[in-house]
């Protein structure tokens, strides 16, 4: 795997396979935090006879979902935010300290993506005991015209091929640019970064977060809800806000330069004109 010797480099207390024990520890908090969505969802029919809790209850999974896009942000943030102090008290070590809190606050953006695929009313231990859980929770797509016996069909198919395309992107991404870059190994060590000049950043800044943003534009039709279109807004703004945290300082390292790259190419969206050369990236690896 391209940049994983790199990043094995920079993480001495993980030898061989211990490397491991980084994308497990992630893997394991985005579960937790899907299970945390799941159980703020459910709290109140386990609870059926305390009447605020079954008021709240269409609300409980929108304020769910903006803790974990808080506390995502907060936890990535941390390694810009700490990183000059935990340098100057830990030097080189610094990125191996900080890592870890990096990619629990990554592992938390999946999570809202679940929930989006979630049907929040089929969840145990019982139906809702708000009847506008039940509501948020129904496909949009009948109300503007869209016959219901194949709405359905429509939801899945659209989903399906965003699933394809986002997961080929992100794959695309870690192919081409490595383990280091994905892990910003260079925000700790920028004497040892290259220039990135592939072809893909004439199309979009931001490739391997354009696939984070198509997946949860797939969890958005596959239900076409209330509660999906609010998840994938969610997963959206921490997308949206990590570009402007990393963008400030590429525009302190770079100066003019890259102020004026980010006037001729979008953050977050390929233009009809570049659909070739996306696709072309797709295919890399």
């Amino acid at each position: 795997m391209k940049g994983l010797e790199k990043l094995r480099e920079k993480l001495p207390a993980y030898p061989g396979r211990k490397i491991a024990i980084l994308p497990l520890r992630g893997a394991a908090a985005g579960l937790l935090g899907y299970i945390f969505l799941i159980i703020l969802s459910i709290i109140p029919r386990v609870f059926s006879e305390i009447t605020f809790l079954g008021l709240i209850e269409p609300f409980l999974p929108l304020v769910g979902g903006i803790f974990l896009a808080i506390l995502a942000l907060w936890l990535v943030w941390g390694l810009w935010d700490k990183r000059d102090q935990m340098k100057e008290v830990l030097g080189e070590l610094a990125y191996q300290k900080m890592i870890p809190r990096g990619v629990t606050g990554v592992f938390m953006v999946p999570p809202l993506v679940f929930l989006a695929f979630t049907s929040i009313p089929l969840l145990p231990p019982g139906p809702p005991v708000n009847e506008l859980t039940n509501q948020w929770s129904m496909s949009l797509l009948p109300l503007i015209g869209i016959p219901a016996e194949i709405e359905f069909w429509i939801r899945i198919i659209i989903s399906g091929i965003l699933i394809i395309l986002g997961a080929l992107t992100v794959r695309s991404a870690i192919l081409t640019f490595g383990l280091d870059y994905m892990t910003v190994v260079y925000l700790y060590f920028p004497e040892e970064s290259e220039i990135q000049e592939h072809e893909i950043y004439s199309v979009i800044r931001h490739p391997a977060y354009l696939g984070g943003v198509i997946l949860g534009a797939a969890g958005l039709f596959f239900s076409f809800s209330v509660y999906s279109i609010f998840l994938c807004l969610m997963v959206y703004l921490v997308f949206r806000l990590q570009i402007w945290k990393e963008e400030k300082e590429l525009v302190e390292r770079f100066g003019e330069g890259y102020a004026e790259y980010r006037k001729k190419v979008p953050a977050l969206l390929v233009k009809p004109s570049k659909l070739k050369a996306y696709f072309k990236f797709l295919r890399m690896g």
